[in-house]
């Protein structure tokens, strides 16, 4: 499949290109196959890679949420080389897969720092929330002054069986948007996982460790022992002067920032722990039912930094908080009180960097 290409330069000049790669049309076959209910997928190789061993990694890339069937992917003896179209201007750079997010954004303004001249890759795939992620994504490369890559495919009828078999899940959406990259010819690629997200196959240790292995190109996150709050510590100590951490967008809705989904939630957490943001956030009201059923029913199983965040963000307006809500942080607070005070040490000590 061809994918159109809008580059948006530093100088503000506009230019459209056409890429396409072997691997981008196995990975579209296999999301296609996988929101159809296919039980075995079968695809010809399209990298030099041993058949079975990319075999098995594709496979396991595929197998997210675990509730849910997933297919058996099996790489023929067929290898193919036929549709590549690459573009070499930017050659050796390093690529950060972009979304105008937290994470991402924060990726950006590390290699900002560490001056390794990176180009920001954002992709139009047909999400219900591209308008104000790409408004986010343009704003902030300008602000920035980096190249942004905007790459637009097509997959709305495929989102739309996925929405229902899977909720927001996207099947290998990351191994897509890295494929896309790759046309680019990239020294590295950069995709900004947290400690908490490695549980997604195609954000996950397996998918940094094994990526070069497969495709020829290293793929790592900066902040893959990190939490979102530390992340927004880190930005509290060293990249304000850049750019507002309030820029970024992390929101489900169409409007960028609905104060009531699960992602505005997370991230209000994580913005009120890092005490990026003083302020009440809304989405403690109108997600009470999520946060009462569903976080605090995983609490004692959750990741120690994914706990103590959560704690000490709804611990600092518990007045405001539902009664049911504020009974459950008082509970837990006392209960993981030592926990809560080494961790806000640590996060301390990080924005005195």
């Amino acid at each position: 499949m061809n994918i159109k290409v809008n580059i948006l330069k530093n100088d503000g000049e506009h230019e459209n290109i056409i890429v396409s790669s072997d691997l981008i049309d196995v990975i579209y076959e296999l999301i296609k196959q996988t929101y159809l209910g296919e039980k075995i997928i079968y695809v010809k190789n399209p990298t030099n890679a041993d058949n079975e061993e990319l075999s098995d990694f594709l496979t396991y890339i595929l197998a997210y949420p675990k509730d849910v069937d997933t297919p058996k992917v099996i790489v023929s003896n067929e290898h193919i080389k036929l549709n590549n179209m690459s573009f070499n201007e930017y050659k050796n750079r390093t690529i950060v897969c972009f979304s105008g997010g937290v994470d991402s954004t924060g990726a950006l303004l590390k290699l900002i720092d560490e001056e390794k001249n990176p180009v920001a890759l954002w992709c139009d795939y047909g999400q219900p929330y591209k308008e104000p992620e790409r408004e986010a994504v343009e704003k902030i490369c300008k602000k920035l002054n980096i190249l942004l890559i905007e790459a637009v495919l097509d997959l709305t009828d495929l989102i739309a069986i996925g929405g229902e078999k899977f909720g927001h899940v996207f099947p290998a959406r990351n191994l897509m948007i890295a494929s896309i990259g790759l046309c680019f010819r990239p020294k590295e690629i950069v995709l900004a996982g947290l400690c908490d997200e490695l549980v997604v196959p195609d954000k996950s240790l397996r998918m940094y460790n094994e990526f070069e292995r497969y495709f020829g190109v290293p793929l790592y996150s900066p902040f893959v022992t990190m939490t979102k709050t530390e992340v927004l510590c880190l930005w509290r100590a060293k990249w304000n002067k850049y750019l507002s951490a309030d820029e970024t967008v992390s929101c489900y809705s169409n409007n960028g920032n609905c104060q009531n989904c699960s992602s505005c939630a997370k991230r209000e957490v994580a913005f009120v722990a890092s005490g990026y943001s003083n302020n009440y956030p809304i989405v403690f009201t109108n997600q009470s039912k999520l946060i009462e059923e569903h976080w605090f029913s995983r609490i004692d199983i959750f990741q120690y930094e994914r706990r103590t965040d959560m704690l000490i963000a709804l611990e600092k307006f518990v007045d405001k908080l539902t009664p049911k809500l504020q009974e459950l942080v008082l509970f837990n607070c006392s209960k993981y009180s030592d926990e809560i005070k080494k961790r806000k040490k640590e996060l301390n000590n990080l924005i005195k960097q």
